[in-house]
């Protein structure tokens, strides 16, 4: 399975997106940035190896203006679909830090293409008061993407993605976010609501518990959604 889902970022898909760029920059020489990603290497990179290899040619061939070269790919970025659209959020997460405000928005604009949960955890840990402030507004959002990065984004431990120490230690700042989601419309949101809770449970299992047990009765029936990942003992177990 993981050999079939790296095999999606392609040759077909570097060249398709070194063309997209080349329309929108006559200066980019996307011979030379096709053949540095596939060398004798490729083949042997795993499916984030690949991703994280593209985001940094990229920022190689198209220069080190940070901010222009996010306005090409917020551009083009609606043209791909799938897990090659990994990429452009991994680009603002890698060379976007210092440009905090505008790598936030990009952000919230990519998420609806493919999930920014990744790349948004390095901004928590960069300036997390800004960012879970930012975060929060984003929980009572129209977009059901931007509402549902909200939770993913914050999860204290999740998988395939660095841990944030800050919010497994004191996960308070998520309280909020959550509060806002556990009604939400969507179960896409939902069900993320559900996951941030039972990471929070292997940290602080009392506080989940009492959390979970404050919904009981207040909610629309989502509750129900979150309790069937409640699961652990250290909380309902018992």
């Amino acid at each position: 399975m993981a050999e079939l889902l790296k095999n999606q970022i392609n040759p077909e898909f570097i060249q398709t997106l070194s063309s997209k760029i080349k329309g929108l920059n006559t200066d980019f020489k996307e011979n030379e940035f096709c053949n540095s990603l596939l060398n004798g290497e490729w083949e042997q990179l795993e499916l984030k190896e690949r991703v994280r290899k593209i985001s940094t040619q990229l920022h190689q061939y198209l220069g080190s203006n940070y901010l222009h070269n996010l306005d090409i790919l917020l551009v083009i970025a609606p043209s791909f679909k799938g897990l090659p659209q990994m990429v452009f959020p991994d680009y603002v997460e890698v060379f976007g830090l210092d440009h905090f405000s505008q790598s936030i928005g990009a952000l919230k604009e990519l998420t609806p293409y493919f999930s920014s949960e990744f790349a948004i955890r390095r901004y928590i840990s960069k300036n997390q008061t800004e960012m879970m402030r930012t975060i929060l507004e984003w929980s009572i959002d129209k977009n059901e993407h931007v509402r549902r990065l909200s939770s993913e984004g914050c999860r204290p431990r999740l998988p395939w993605a660095m841990g944030i120490k800050s919010l497994k230690q004191d996960p308070s700042e998520i309280i909020p976010i959550l509060e806002n989601l556990k009604n939400d419309t969507s179960l896409y949101v939902r069900k993320s609501v559900a996951n941030n809770l039972n990471d929070i449970s292997k940290d602080h299992p009392e506080l989940a518990l009492k959390l979970f047990k404050t919904w009981q009765g207040k909610t629309d029936g989502s509750v129900s959604n979150v309790r069937l990942s409640l699961q652990p003992k250290s909380i309902l177990g018992r």
